[in-house]
């Protein structure tokens, strides 16, 4: 009986000792591959730089918008660099810490609809994820707002084998806090070819964005060729 009860025991001990664990599992990670791009935004990495375009331009008129002045945007395309800026309020330093949190989604819109426009809610996260993605080392995004530029690098940590951020500021002297948002995405060299691929389909992107909000003043440079 005595062996008996030892046994039982431990049996018990055996089965406290494996209770599961929660793992968890970084978003970053997730949002840092190629096949979560795909699926977040629905478009393979040649249209890419028209997804950037797009959503970029759709941030920017509905900033404008709900602070009840018209929308001004420009967008260049050259140097490598996809460049998107508004004439809106600027988006907060803390909104952009929360769009730097992959655990969380940053959105005022989430619910929004538009036949214009998406509903996506991540889209941002996606288009700061999308340079590393391409180059598999470094990516690199640039936003000045409210009197900031915002240093966004994705890196990898050589330790750990995963994706990390690293988030610098500098104050930009003399610079309105009122001045609107840019956004400058650095194109990989490597996929330099997939942007220049999309310059055929930069103006009818443009113009269909055009028609579908008549209020709005956009400018348009691609290389060297400026339209209005």
């Amino acid at each position: 009986g005595r062996a008996l009860s030892r046994v039982g025991t431990l049996v018990m001990a055996d089965v406290r000792a494996l209770e599961r664990t929660t793992f968890r599992t970084s978003r970053l990670l997730e949002f840092c591959s190629r096949k979560e791009l795909v699926a977040q935004t629905g478009h393979e990495p040649a249209d890419w730089p028209l997804v950037v375009i797009k959503e970029l331009i759709d941030n920017s008129l509905d900033a404008a918008e709900e602070a009840g002045i018209a929308p001004v945007i420009k967008v260049t395309v050259a140097g490598g660099k996809i460049r998107v800026s508004d004439n809106g309020p600027g988006i907060p330093p803390e909104t952009i810490a929360s769009i730097l949190d992959f655990t969380t989604r940053t959105s005022s819109r989430e619910a929004y609809v538009a036949p214009d426009r998406g509903r996506q809610g991540n889209a941002i996260k996606c288009i700061l994820a999308m340079p590393f993605v391409l180059d598999g080392e470094e990516g690199r995004v640039d936003i000045a707002a409210c009197g900031i530029r915002h240093l966004i690098a994705f890196k990898v940590d050589r330790i750990r084998q995963e994706p990390v951020i690293d988030h610098q500021q500098e104050h930009l002297a003399g610079a309105s806090v009122n001045a609107g948002t840019s956004v400058t995405i650095h194109w990989p060299a490597t996929s330099c070819l997939e942007l220049e691929a999309a310059g055929q389909h930069f103006l009818p992107l443009l113009l269909r964005v055009a028609c579908l909000n008549p209020h709005v003043t956009l400018g348009a440079t691609w290389w060297d060729a400026e339209r209005r």
